[in-house]
């Protein structure tokens, strides 16, 4: 079982290393943290820039990948994207078609595309409870 957490979101995985050999050869990091890689720095801003230039993307996940915009935004958002990790765990390559999904009936019935998509309310919830842990 636990192999297969790592295999079926493999292809996205392979993407996100991909954009990760971008960031370190630009003089960005990449650290792992538990089940994932994080990259940061270097060239890890504009290229999330070039994934979505209408937003101010500061991180993503992409399978056991964590594309952040510098080292700092990788540890402040540490718990939300090791969330989404989880998900493209119990998901695997359909993942990115269920998110866009969530997002879509979300804007349908009159919300936020990205707030109430339900994948981000489970992450955002998850990081809440992090910080509520460490307050008290």
């Amino acid at each position: 079982m636990r192999l297969w957490r790592y295999l079926w979101p493999l292809p996205i995985t392979l993407f996100g290393l991909i954009l990760a050999g971008i960031v370190k050869a630009s003089g960005g990091a990449c650290q792992r943290y538990g089940n994932a890689l994080e990259a940061s720095n270097g060239a890890a801003s504009r290229l999330l820039w070039l994934m979505n230039p209408w937003a101010n993307i500061e991180a993503i996940t992409l399978g056991h990948v964590i594309l952040a915009r510098n080292t700092d935004t990788a540890a402040r958002l540490r718990t939300h994207e090791h969330t989404h990790v989880r998900q493209y765990e119990r998901w695997g390559v359909i993942f990115p078609f269920a998110y866009l999904t969530s997002s879509a009936i979300a804007v349908i019935k009159g919300g936020d595309a990205y707030r109430d998509n339900v994948f981000e309310r489970e992450a955002f919830a998850v990081q809440l409870e992090g910080e509520r842990r460490i307050k008290h």
